[in-house]
């Protein structure tokens, strides 16, 4: 039986997804275990050439293990700063799966052979990979967690992990995550594209050079996003487009060089300080 919560379900002839409670920003741990909860997600799609292409894994369990055998295995295996965890339970499983990291990964998970960093952009893990006829990614350079925005061209499906947020989310709670505590009914009320306290997070946690933020936002502006699929929320089925560009609207529609404030706190480098403590 999966476990409480974990819910397993096609959204698409060729995409699986799996989705599970998980609780945020809660610093005494399992002392606060419903701190903030925004559930948790891992994707899986099947490429045109039969193999299956695994994202931001979550927990390994029978249940998955059962669905993604069912699939033909795990292939490909994709993982951000924010999204590693587990990596190394799957490679037991499918030890010749071919793992894709972000700068800074190898450094922090010495226990796992990557067999692709990005680390330039003229180099995209899709080309090198043999996977471009299906996929197009775009690596966040200017993202504190360098999350990779992941585009399915055949189902206008957009994957990413910390991005973007759709909250509250109902597909992993009986009622909402909202309903689990203060802390997450105030987050569930700001944490959706809509919000402006939403881009606020973006605009002053998340983001590290504003220059790369708004050159990566603009490129996901210009892809034709119907389905959003993010890690924490519910999926968002219709205008993915649409709630991208109303999410990053302060990088899009703002200045091409940052202003005084975002500059100042670029130069400074306070949010690349705090990149490296979380690459420790």
């Amino acid at each position: 039986m999966p476990s409480e919560g974990l819910k397993i379900r096609d959204i698409s002839p060729t995409i699986t997804i799996f989705t599970t409670p998980f609780n945020r920003f809660a610093p005494l741990g399992r002392s606060l275990p419903t701190f903030v909860a925004v559930g948790n997600r891992a994707s899986a799609i099947r490429l045109q050439d039969g193999r299956v292409l695994l994202l931001n894994p979550i927990k390994l369990e029978p249940s998955i293990q059962h669905k993604l055998e069912e699939l033909g295995g795990v292939h490909l295996l994709a993982c951000d700063l924010g999204h590693h965890m587990y990596v190394a339970d799957y490679l037991k499983i499918w030890p010749n799966a071919k793992t894709i990291g972000v700068p800074g990964l190898a450094g922090k998970r010495k226990d796992v052979d990557w067999d692709f960093i990005y680390s330039e952009r003229s180099q995209k893990v899709e080309d090198v990979l043999g996977f471009a006829q299906d996929m197009e990614t775009v690596l966040f350079e200017g993202f504190i967690t360098y999350c990779i925005a992941w585009y399915h061209k055949p189902t206008k499906t957009l994957f990413q992990s910390d991005l973007l947020m759709n909250l509250p989310c109902y597909e992993q709670y009986d009622s909402s995550s909202a309903s689990k505590g203060p802390g997450s009914w105030a987050f569930a009320q700001v944490a959706h594209a809509r919000s402006n306290w939403f881009r606020r997070l973006i605009w002053y946690i998340a983001t590290v050079d504003y220059s790369l933020m708004r050159r990566d936002a603009k490129l996901v502006a210009e892809w034709d996003v119907e389905r959003i699929v993010p890690c924490h929320g519910d999926v968002l089925d219709e205008r993915g487009t649409d709630a991208w560009k109303e999410a990053y609207k302060w990088f899009l529609e703002g200045d091409s060089q940052p202003g005084v404030y975002r500059s100042l706190v670029d130069r400074l480098g306070f949010m690349k300080l705090i990149r490296w403590i979380f690459l420790m």
